[in-house]
């Protein structure tokens, strides 16, 4: 009689509504992050490309950066590290890896750091193509040239790229989540389209008469927010985005958890504010796929944590371990959600020793 009972309660459960919502945010997962897409093969560049790095402590990150760049380097190639005051050796870690080094100057009334510090390196600057790459960038071999070539596809957009994550950590792990719906919330990589007006910051090139026209990063929407990179792409007007290992890696946040969950609540809902609003449902139904299919029944575990492993390994290094453990991450991203809507709602956060407005 037990038996037959619970075989019931199972079919009731499978076949009841819950494993249909299940089966849709599933589904989803995969239509929103359907593949990535690699940088154009690398061409004979024409024209010289400006690279600028706004750093600010970053003295042990710029060699991992600096030492591949310089490979890649052409006669009228430019390559400055701007300093945005800095308390650590970041300064001589530029000069050593043949940057010239900028100080940044004050930082004027109602600006924050990394737009600022991009807009003193792109001033200093001449040459046509502007190329700026965060500090904890690990470049491909050819980064600079594929990007001229994508920016010769698409000589009015924004062409940007999300690194691949190379994590190490545990802590790093715990952000498999906040990674795969990066990816998914600007809509480049999923099924339904590819055209977008969002960028990733961590790499960003554009031609300089598109970027001096709409402003660059001293637009007024652009200088105070904290993801300039997706004002910025608004501004211009047009973007094509990519992500693949063999074009850049980086190690966002190595130093702990508590970087990881402050790093990714620093932008996520700035992030979410940007996304279109039927991403957000579809990346919604997916997360709650995760966190609900628990409750459908024993096959939804499986499911999902083949899933993870999947989706993570196209935004990082992200094993079946951390995938197996997925709850775990569920938690981590409703963390960094409720404290990133938290700081927009307050107006304010922090980040490297900085109390920035978070209301843009």
């Amino acid at each position: 009689m037990w038996r037959q009972q619970r075989v019931c309660h199972d079919r009731a459960v499978t076949d009841g509504p819950g494993w249909a919502l299940f089966a849709a945010g599933w589904t989803l997962g995969w239509l929103l992050l359907w593949r990535t897409r690699a940088l154009p093969a690398a061409t004979l560049r024409r024209e010289p490309i400006a690279i600028v790095i706004p750093a600010r402590n970053e003295a042990a990150a710029l060699p991992h950066l600096l030492d591949p760049l310089r490979s890649q380097l052409r006669p009228g190639d430019e390559l400055v590290v701007v300093d945005d005051g800095s308390t650590d050796a970041t300064a001589v870690a530029a000069s050593s890896g043949g940057a010239r080094v900028l100080p940044a100057p004050a930082l004027p009334p109602g600006w924050i750091g990394k737009p600022h510090a991009c807009w003193v390196g792109a001033g200093a600057t001449t040459a046509p193509i502007l190329t700026f790459l965060d500090a904890d960038v690990r470049p491909g071999p050819d980064l600079l040239a594929r990007l001229a070539a994508a920016l010769d596809a698409a000589p009015e957009a924004v062409v940007s790229v999300q690194p691949w994550h190379d994590v190490a950590t545990t802590a790093e792990r715990a952000s498999v989540l906040p990674n795969v719906v990066a990816l998914m919330g600007c809509g480049a990589f999923g099924v339904f389209t590819r055209r977008t007006a969002v960028a990733f910051g961590p790499v960003l090139a554009v031609r300089r008469e598109h970027y001096a026209s709409a402003g660059g990063h001293a637009g007024v929407d652009v200088r105070a927010s904290l993801t300039e990179d997706i004002a910025l792409a608004h501004a211009v007007g047009a973007s094509e985005l990519y992500t693949h290992r063999g074009d850049a890696t980086f190690r966002m946040y190595p130093d702990g958890l508590a970087q990881v969950v402050g790093g990714w609540s620093r932008t996520m809902a700035n992030g979410v504010a940007a996304t279109r609003w039927w991403l957000l449902l579809g990346i919604a139904a997916w997360v709650w796929s995760l966190a609900g299919g628990l409750f459908v029944g024993w096959f939804a575990y499986p499911l999902s944590a083949v899933q993870v492993w999947v989706l993570g390994r196209r935004a990082g290094r992200f094993g079946p371990v951390t995938a197996a453990l997925y709850p775990l991450a569920v938690g981590v991203l409703i963390i960094v959600i409720a404290r990133s809507a938290w700081s927009r709602v307050r107006g304010t956060t922090t980040w490297k020793g900085r109390t920035v407005s978070a209301g843009r």
